[in-house]
């Protein structure tokens, strides 16, 4: 894995602690939500759930010793699954998540690791994976209870 305090010049690494959640599970939500509400709608149980699960893995993005974002990632023998890069909206567009992604494949490039990602259809960071150089190596396709143009099915209580 990356080391844990790498310095990658404009940013540096860290373990997440209790209170970043404070500030990182709004952020996600507000990142997930737009690229997950029109696919599958949005369950903010469900999305707490998945946030609390991934939690303690991620580590936090500094910039200047501020909280830029967070980064997720899983090492297998031969790869790296690079589950996500969250940036707060300050932190955008600026070139920041581009060179993280970059600084993920020079690490799996020098330990001879694939690079794999999963990014929802409706992503527009779809635009910059393929700048860097991923491509899809199979497509995972669904279909909704009543299909895509049907109304969500209530949920049975439980």
């Amino acid at each position: 894995m990356i080391p844990d305090h790498p310095e990658h010049g404009r940013y540096t690494l860290r373990d997440v602690r209790d209170a970043d959640e404070a500030w990182m599970w709004p952020a996600s939500r507000e990142a997930l939500r737009p690229y997950v509400e029109p696919l599958f709608g949005w369950d903010e149980q469900v999305a707490r759930y998945f946030f609390d699960k991934s939690f303690p893995k991620r580590r936090v993005i500094e910039v200047a010793n501020q909280s830029a974002g967070w980064l997720e990632l899983a090492a297998e023998s031969d790869w790296l699954f690079l589950h996500e890069v969250g940036l707060l909206p300050a932190f955008r567009s600026q070139g920041l998540g581009e060179q993280i992604i970059r600084d993920v494949q020079a690490f799996g490039d020098t330990q001879g690791l694939h690079v794999e990602l999963q990014v929802l259809v409706t992503n527009p960071a779809r635009r910059l994976y393929d700048r860097l150089g991923f491509r899809a190596t199979h497509l995972k396709m669904s279909r909704p209870p009543g299909g895509w143009d049907a109304e969500p099915p209530d949920k049975p209580a439980g």
